[in-house]
């Protein structure tokens, strides 16, 4: 049976991971179901239309304003109705509360709730995760959820985060991947300039390693992009700064190593898009980083905010190419054996299918 899915998330940008995710979701459910999408904008919004799938814009969505609370859930209820939705699907807490007080307000043919748990949070509400399935999209989400939140463990569904075979070039299968590409040692970054991803342990590294001839490219944007820039500058250190953006294979082609140093991280799609790509991947050891990347196996770990040590495995991987490509390797067959669409889809159908039987 062909199921009509709506997927509701706030800042549908390129830097934004759940905004990838739910593009994901969206992209190939389209393929089997009826998709619509609502957010609230964002410059990523050219994916969709460019796979046909439908979105309403409901500027307001993050508001907290009672008036606008009431406007949104009155206009979720509309959706729902006239595109005879049977699942919503939702990725932000906020409109999660907002969903269900829609489906609340529909008399017949109520459609199920599912909601993403997409990130590690602190702050507890008494009005979160009340949707009738849970995904965690790691095994430190689920473990946050039963500790923390107190759910039902029968409620929550490990489902992991994933990445899209569709996205590896034809080059990077027929052509012998080579790295030597001039006298800099390029390390990729990609992320939001937020604090859990603390891209300022990797510019201090790379000002330990400023006698080294290694280079950054930083590709991201957010509220500590100003700090990140006056540190470069004052350190005189060589980054470049790339703003987010649809297709980044040519970072990954001539990148030597990915370096994700967050301090929290459930499980990053960056994480898995240098395993796609087959890139030697340095992180630091905390939450879902530290569940896929066995140190020394198919990646380096290193201890959260401590740029010493994150120089020095910079540095191993730099002088030992063949282990560094052992580990990319191990990270490519990871990824494409556990974390892509072909096994995540057929998961997370499975789980909508389930709810509607019951």
């Amino acid at each position: 049976m062909k199921l009509n899915i709506l997927h509701i998330t706030p800042d549908f940008n390129y830097a934004c991971g759940r905004s990838y995710y739910v593009y994901l979701l969206a992209k190939y459910l389209s393929r089997k179901h009826n998709v619509t999408v609502i957010t609230n904008g964002g410059d990523s919004l050219e994916r969709l239309e460019e796979k046909g799938i439908g979105y309403t814009l409901l500027k307001g969505l993050k508001s907290k304003n009672p008036i606008s609370i009431a406007g949104n859930v009155s206009a979720l209820k509309r959706v729902i109705a006239e595109n005879s939705i049977n699942v919503v699907h939702t990725h932000h807490r906020l409109t999660e509360v907002l969903a269900l007080q829609a489906i609340k307000r529909i008399k017949k043919n109520k459609p199920v709730s599912v909601f993403t748990s997409l990130s590690i949070v602190k702050r507890k509400y008494n009005i979160e995760y009340r949707s009738d399935g849970i995904i965690a999209v790691s095994n430190s989400v689920k473990e946050m959820l039963l500790r923390r939140f107190s759910l039902d463990k029968d409620r929550i569904k490990l489902i992991h985060n994933f990445t899209d075979t569709e996205e590896i070039h034809e080059l990077e299968i027929i052509a012998p991947r080579s790295r030597d590409h001039g006298k800099f040692f390029i390390i990729l970054a990609i992320g939001r300039f937020h604090n859990d991803k603390d891209f300022e342990t990797l510019l201090k590294a790379l000002n330990l390693l400023k006698k080294e001839k290694i280079g950054l490219i930083l590709v991201g944007e957010g509220n500590n992009d100003i700090d990140y820039r006056r540190y470069i500058a004052r350190n005189d250190l060589n980054v470049e700064i790339i703003v987010p953006q649809k297709n980044l294979l040519q970072y990954f082609l001539i990148a030597d190593i990915c370096v994700l140093p967050s301090t929290r991280d459930p499980f990053p799609n960056f994480m898995l898009q240098a395993g796609l790509h087959r890139v030697p991947f340095i992180g630091a050891n905390v939450d879902g980083i530290g569940e896929l990347i066995e140190d020394g196996g198919n990646g380096l770990l290193f201890k959260a905010g401590n740029e010493k040590e994150l120089a020095e495995k910079i540095l191993f991987f730099r002088d030992n190419k063949k282990l560094a490509e052992e580990c990319a390797v191990k990270l490519h067959e990871d990824v494409l054996n556990n974390y892509t669409q072909e096994f995540v889809l057929p998961k997370i159908e499975h789980l909508y299918r389930t709810l509607l039987r019951h």
